[in-house]
């Protein structure tokens, strides 16, 4: 099974912004987003700090592999992965009863708090990354293709932009930072 090339690059162009974004919004509120790992309580205390680093530094890896046909696999394999251990994470928290914990995968500004919405986002996500691993189908780029990307690019990157404020904007109890009451 091959992909058309064009679906195939829109596919690694919108993950390497998706990435990109994250890292972006975590590395700008650095301290929030340490409180963040710190509030989900799956890590010990001592490796919050560490593993605050190692995210925004895998997922900037991501954002800068994923575009590139080379080096996509291995950012699709590391995203899917990141991708598990969010959920697993969220998962946890889901059964402990910790709703009203920020996700931690918006702006402050558009907190977001866990829901199952958000396990089924990243399944979502893993498939699109597995996607990303299928061979391109061998077809010469035409004109249209340059015109097809563009557009597939542009309207994935607002669809999610939108679509996450939506959300943050459609939760009647606003997420927090800090233990669960």
């Amino acid at each position: 099974m091959t992909v058309d090339p064009v679906i195939a690059t829109t596919l690694r162009v919108l993950l390497a912004l998706l990435f990109a974004s994250a890292a972006w919004h975590k590395l700008s509120d650095l301290t929030a987003f340490r409180i963040v790992l710190h509030d989900y309580d799956v890590l010990p205390p001592a490796l919050v700090t560490p593993a605050t680093a190692a995210v925004l530094a895998t997922e900037i890896a991501v954002a800068v592999a994923f575009p590139w046909p080379e080096s996509a696999p291995m950012a699709a394999w590391i995203a899917m992965m990141l991708l598990a251990a969010y959920g697993v994470a969220i998962a946890v928290n889901l059964v402990r009863g910790r709703r009203t914990l920020e996700c931690g995968c918006a702006p402050s500004a558009y907190r977001q708090p866990l829901s199952e919405w958000l396990l089924l986002r990243n399944a979502i996500l893993v498939g699109a990354c597995a996607l990303t691993l299928l061979p391109d189908a061998a077809r010469p780029w035409a004109g249209v293709d340059w015109l097809t990307l563009t557009g597939a690019i542009s309207a994935g990157a607002m669809t999610w932009a939108s679509a996450g404020r939506l959300l943050a904007l459609a939760n009647p109890e606003p997420a927090r930072r800090g233990p669960a009451r």
